[in-house]
């Protein structure tokens, strides 16, 4: 799935390094969730340009079938998430959060990572995906996403709206060539 993405790493002489384990160096995490591959495709490519621990937030028991997805998001529901990942967040300065747009809304799996992180004094980015090629969603998603993050004590750096696949479908690296060129940290 990743192939794309690494060739055009190795054609750009980036260093990508796909395995890469954080010694508790970096002081960034790119925190996502995703369903199909796209929002995991993005992260993955901006956690390597801006060297972030990347945390893939997992549903302990995954949400199955797209009207139930659909609904939890519009309703601003929360699924439970494996691991705590919040706790890998505690000693980030800055965290990069991406979810994909489901029915409108950020997905559950979001929304339980914001119930449990501690945002105190962090600097947030957020970067959506969604299938709507005039990401028409994306400014209310953010307004509530941001408000989220400034309740719990965290600052805005800045968002990005991307249009990823449809849904079922996953991206391309294609698909995001702007994030070479987001205004980030």
């Amino acid at each position: 799935m990743f192939e794309p993405f690494v060739k055009i790493q190795k054609e750009k002489n980036l260093n990508y390094f796909p395995n890469r384990v954080f010694l508790g160096m970096s002081t960034k995490a790119l925190v996502f969730f995703s369903r199909n591959g796209s929002t995991k495709l993005a992260a993955t490519i901006l956690a390597a340009r801006v060297d972030a621990e990347l945390i893939e937030l997992k549903e302990k028991k995954p949400v199955k079938g797209f009207l139930r997805s659909g609904y939890l998001a519009l309703k601003a529901k929360s699924t439970p998430l494996a691991d705590a990942p919040w706790e890998k967040c505690a000693d980030k300065d800055i965290l990069i959060l991406g979810t994909p747009i489901w029915a409108a809304h950020g997905t559950p799996a979001m929304n339980a990572f914001l119930d449990g992180v501690d945002l105190q004094g962090k600097k947030v980015y957020i970067f959506t995906l969604q299938a709507d090629p005039e990401k028409r969603d994306s400014k209310a998603v953010f307004q509530y996403l941001s408000k989220r993050i400034e309740e719990a004590g965290g600052s805005i750096g800045g968002t990005l709206a991307l249009q990823g696949a449809r849904p079922g479908k996953t991206g391309s690296a294609d698909h995001f060539k702007s994030l070479e060129s987001w205004d980030i940290i």
